[in-house]
């Protein structure tokens, strides 16, 4: 059985995230989320189409990111065994979540990618980071 590395690989954008882990081979979906999701219903404090100040798909994306936040402190909180996260975001998704993360999980931030991997398949995520052949120096 592969042992897994003990970072959190947080994949977003305004509507659709996943969790993803590496199992000493590749990245593995762990969790899937969308914004009209069961767990996630990011549409359901959206303002009035009729409101000139607001626009709902904005405030969809910012709720969506908030509770995605959310959900990587949830991660995080209670366990020893993530040490490490790693985001991928759209540079406002990005900037959203990271906005809304505890203070002890954004310590625990090893990388951030201003871009948008949500469409990316498993067997194709782990190109698109930096991770270090001997995987991450945590502390």
């Amino acid at each position: 059985m592969a042992i897994q590395e003990p970072v959190l690989y947080a994949i977003c954008d305004g509507e659709k995230a996943r969790f993803l882990r590496f199992d000493g081979k590749e990245l593995r979906t762990a969790r899937s989320f969308t914004a009209h999701g069961a767990e996630t219903d990011a549409a359901g404090e959206i303002g009035s189409i009729k409101d000139p100040k607001t626009d709902p798909h904005v405030q969809l994306k910012e709720r969506f990111a908030r509770e995605m936040a959310g959900e990587i402190n949830a991660a995080f909180s209670g366990t020893d065994a993530l040490r490490g996260l790693v985001l991928a975001a759209p540079a406002h998704t990005l900037h959203d979540i990271r906005a809304h993360l505890h203070k002890t999980v954004a310590e625990k931030i090893l990388a951030a990618e201003s871009k948008d991997l949500t469409n990316t398949p498993d067997h194709d995520m782990l190109a698109h980071f930096n991770r270090p052949a001997t995987g991450w120096v945590l502390a």
